[in-house]
């Protein structure tokens, strides 16, 4: 059954008598584990076959509570006139036209994390199992590394840039690439056509191999089902499948979260180009302490571009004040 406002009435809904098993986004975890409503299940068998991100998604205060079937990330979509092969360097990336929007000024630390976590540098860490914890990960020497780094190629990046004119100026040939995500893909196509623009993963800033955020959606079981065990064997059996992820592809258009599943999915260009480049994607986390972080994160990327004061100064003021509001 496919159904509008289906989490509401999913919590709403006594033992026995909602869905056994239910498709929604990850960030739907705090709200259902916290009312009781998800049985973890175990992927141990197959997480190996599938995205590593869109497993981590699933891992929530040290359960897993569900199997991904689609994942969404940002990568680097690129004119292929003027980078016809992914490139290996920021630096190249840049030197051929490269646009991340900064929202008119208000930062964007949703596309920048590529390139923080290319300095070793997350927003939180992390538990064995992949689910976050409540410590933040960038305020190490990492975390301070990106800010210098932010600040010496500064003019790298145009406070001013948004959707539209970034795209006015791909059209234009000023820019070659633009960090952004499959919601911009029929949009590349209806300019370039299909075979004039690829989607690349995003090259390192710093030394390390850089993350993207992603989203996923996948299958959870609910506890309050009568048949958990026919229906995690469902969800692992069928749904972790390559033919149940074609099967749930076909009608999502979204990329697959199993490889080989993906890997079958390539005469879709949006889905498979974006999902191949963020093989290396983590999900975006759905703790509550995120809330706190956005802002002022964001205002640390301006202020650091802007040149308003030392990296150094601007990026552990960011941190005295997530810190305070977290009540660290």
């Amino acid at each position: 059954m496919v159904k509008e406002n289906l989490q509401p009435d999913f919590l709403g809904a006594g033992p026995g008598t909602g869905p056994d098993i239910i498709l929604g986004s990850y960030d739907w975890q705090p709200e259902l584990v916290a009312a009781g409503k998800l049985e973890p299940i175990d992927v141990s068998g197959l997480a190996e076959g599938f995205i590593p991100g869109a497993i981590q998604a699933f891992a929530y205060q040290g359960q897993q509570y569900g199997l991904p079937v689609s994942q969404e990330n940002a990568a680097l979509a690129c004119v292929l006139e003027a980078m016809p092969t992914a490139p290996e360097t920021f630096q190249e990336a840049v030197a051929a036209g490269l646009a991340i929007s900064l929202n008119d000024g208000a930062g964007d630390p949703y596309h920048f994390y590529a390139l923080q976590t290319s300095f070793g540098a997350p927003v939180f860490e992390t538990a064995e199992d992949g689910s976050y914890l409540t410590v933040l990960g960038m305020g190490t020497e990492a975390g301070f590394a990106f800010a210098a780094w932010l600040s010496d190629n500064a003019t790298s990046f145009e406070l001013a840039s948004n959707t539209r004119n970034i795209k006015e100026q791909l059209v234009a040939g000023t820019k070659a690439c633009w960090l952004t995500g499959p919601w911009n893909g029929n949009w590349f196509n209806e300019q370039f056509g299909e075979s004039g623009w690829a989607a690349y993963p995003v090259p390192p800033a710093g030394p390390y191999p850089g993350s993207t955020f992603s989203g996923a959606t996948g299958a959870m079981v609910a506890s309050g089902s009568d048949a958990v065990a026919t229906a995690t064997k469902f969800v692992l059996e069928y749904l972790g499948s390559s033919q149940g992820q074609l099967a749930l592809f076909q009608g999502t258009g979204k990329a697959p979260a199993e490889l080989a599943a993906l890997e079958q999915s390539s005469a879709s260009k949006i889905a498979y180009e974006f999902g191949m480049a963020g093989l290396e994607s983590v999900p975006m986390p759905v703790i509550a302490e995120m809330d706190s972080i956005w802002v002022p994160w964001a205002a640390a990327q301006v202020g650091i571009i802007r040149g308003d004061d030392e990296p150094a100064v601007i990026w552990q003021k960011m941190l005295d004040e997530i810190n305070a509001s977290l009540g660290y």
